[in-house]
């Protein structure tokens, strides 16, 4: 049996007391790679749109100073190389974001920054076809980020007939495994409520996709951003319980 890939944490980092708590869970539970988004690309501009570098890179070091590479490593999204420049030598994992799946001046210099991360995680956009997923993460190659370190993150599409407006697409998931490429199922963003997180996420696993990636947070009433579909880290405890037994 294949090891899964699990990716946790707070939608956007908001303080160290904040998911120092979450990492705190998630070595409790033998969990690698944990979501600490500097930036928040956001629909509205008014909206909290992350710590960015001055402020998030001083909690990301001071989390490193707690917990070894080798025990935590960090997740974060990029929207620009000016961004990505920041960030780089801060974190294990880019993320290229649903919004930016097509930004493809950025999907060009990925591969320059890449140097010792395990790998970068794309993300689907909310309305882009397969082929669209495929090439862009054929961008990412093509400029110089090796192929066996792309990873392709379905996060559910616009949808006209799901009660919260969106659906995971498993089958679109389904061939990015048919193509080479890891998949994992982020089941936060592909459901936007948190009572169908877990069901959805034991669903990947069964269905045996590569990892799945999803929210967590100490308070999820308060999170600054995504707080419906963010779980507690009680329910978290109980997924990763049940998951590394199961799957």
């Amino acid at each position: 049996m294949k090891k899964k890939l699990f990716i946790l944490g707070p939608c956007s980092l908001e303080s160290f007391e904040q998911i120092s708590r979450v990492a705190n869970i998630l070595r409790k539970h033998d969990v690698t790679y944990m979501r600490t988004q500097v930036y928040k690309p956001r629909t509205k501009p008014d909206s909290f749109q992350g710590l960015g570098a001055a402020d998030g890179i001083p909690v990301l070091n001071k989390l490193r100073e707690t917990y070894s590479i080798d025990q935590l490593k960090f997740v974060a999204e990029v929207c620009s190389e000016e961004q990505l420049a920041a960030i780089a030598d801060h974190v294990q994992v880019i993320q290229i974001g649903a919004r930016n799946m097509q930004n493809f001046e950025l999907l060009k210099v990925v591969g320059k920054y890449i140097k010792d991360h395990d790998f970068v995680l794309l993300k689907r956009g909310f309305a882009n076809t397969l082929e669209e997923w495929l090439s862009a993460a054929e961008y990412l190659a093509y400029f110089g980020v090796p192929k066996n370190k792309i990873v392709l993150c379905e996060r559910g599409s616009r949808s006209l007939t799901s009660p919260t407006g969106v659906h995971l697409d498993l089958i679109a998931a389904m061939m990015g495994q048919k193509a080479g490429y890891k998949v994992v199922i982020d089941p936060s963003h592909g459901s936007k409520q948190r009572e169908f997180v877990i069901p959805l996420a034991k669903a990947a696993l069964a269905m045996d996709f590569d990892g799945v990636m999803i929210e967590c947070h100490p308070e999820p009433a308060k999170s600054v951003s995504d707080a419906a579909q963010a779980i507690s880290l009680e329910d978290a405890e109980e997924f990763l319980l049940a998951a590394h037994t199961s799957y």
